[in-house]
């Protein structure tokens, strides 16, 4: 390989993978750049803040489960309990699983048994506990990329061998490296999230496991801004899944890291936007923030249906009018949106619809920091 060829310690099917790191160069110098100008983002506040409840959320959503940020608040924050115990689960198990990431453990063998016990508690089915050795499974498993049932799944690494790409795994995550920035880290951590996806350890649980163990090893390394990276794929999810096959097939992980650090951006510089809206906003409710950030989320003009539309994409349906009372009207009130003109339609039987842009005497569109986001 030519010297810009990156060989990483990690294999899949006996040949070790690579970046191309030219292709990424840009990238990663203006991703340090924006990091270096808002260090305030540089923070393990930050950092907690980010991963209850939002990231919460995402982690959750790329698997395909839209719970509602509220709901996910009131079961952490407020001690709810409601009847859907698999739903339950699924949010306290990654809350705990957080909680746990935070003390700054080695990632090791034993520790992921830890970890992966926390996430998989109440969520396994018989059969994949029955088949469950020591600390991996015993068996093989379908990688299901698309619900579509023309697309033939890919089958997980052979159970044989898993033990011993896992040693070669904690080898690497252990290793030095020679990382000089933050965005080395992240890459790091990007390439530890897919192969840990590529082995498939376990038979349910791999994505949000591999996920988190590599928030863990960001807030091992005190490497606080990038925690963002699983809001960043929910919104991405078809291309998250094309990039990651494609590596696997090519052992070439270049476009699966171009697709993180370009996605993370934007949800950087969302965080940028929203932190100059809280900022020049008092009694910013979760769902306020939400709101905002679904907001920056959708491209170009945007009607109050438009908004109600995307909510009921990524959530748990609601009622057009729920959605409009609970999270426009607020912002309406609080002046951080503003009407821009009425449509000839209804958002629902009394109230016209109507076009809405966020008020930018909230916040200040630097052109040198808002790059990739679409305003």
């Amino acid at each position: 390989m030519q010297e810009f060829y990156e060989t990483i310690p990690l294999s899949v099917n006996k040949a070790k993978l690579y970046i191309e790191n030219s292709k990424i160069e840009q990238e990663k110098n203006e991703l340090e750049q924006f990091i270096s100008d808002n260090k305030y983002m540089n923070s393990k506040e930050f950092s907690k803040n980010v991963l209850f409840t939002q990231e919460i959320k995402a982690n959750n959503t790329i698997e395909g489960y839209t719970d509602d940020i509220g709901l996910i608040y009131d079961i952490i924050k407020n001690k709810l309990n409601i009847n859907d115990k698999t739903k339950m689960a699924r949010i306290l198990n990654l809350y705990n699983g957080y909680k746990f990431i935070f003390k700054n453990k080695e990632i090791n063998k034993e520790s992921l048994k830890t970890l992966y016990s926390i996430l998989s508690k109440d969520l396994l089915e018989e059969y994949d506990v029955n088949n469950m050795g020591k600390y991996y499974r015993n068996k093989p498993v379908y990688i299901y990329y698309s619900a579509n049932l023309d697309v033939f799944p890919d089958m997980g690494m052979d159970s044989e061998y898993i033990d011993k790409y896992m040693n070669e795994y904690f080898e690497y995550v252990n290793s030095n490296n020679n990382l000089n920035t933050l965005t080395d880290y992240y890459i790091k951590s990007q390439v530890m999230h897919f192969q840990f996806v590529n082995i498939h350890p376990f038979f349910d649980i791999n994505g949000r496991t591999a996920r988190t163990v590599s928030m863990w090893y960001l807030l091992n390394n005190k490497v606080y801004p990038y925690i963002i990276f699983n809001r960043a794929i929910s919104l991405s999810k078809t291309k998250y899944y094309k990039v990651i096959r494609k590596a696997k097939q090519t052992c070439n992980v270049t476009y699966f890291l171009k697709f993180m650090l370009d996605n993370v951006r934007i949800e950087l510089e969302k965080e940028y936007i929203m932190e100059m809206i809280k900022s020049s906003s008092s009694g910013l409710t979760p769902i306020d923030y939400q709101t905002i950030y679904y907001i920056l989320s959708m491209n170009g003009i945007l009607t109050a249906r438009d908004f109600c539309h995307f909510y009921n994409l990524n959530n748990d349906k609601k009622k057009v009018k729920e959605i409009y009372e609970n999270m426009i009207i607020p912002l309406l009130d609080k002046n951080i949106i503003i009407i821009l003109r009425e449509t000839d339609k209804f958002i629902n039987d009394k109230d016209k619809n109507f076009i809405f842009k966020l008020n930018e005497d909230k916040y200040e569109v630097n052109p040198n920091k808002i790059k990739k986001l679409k305003l």
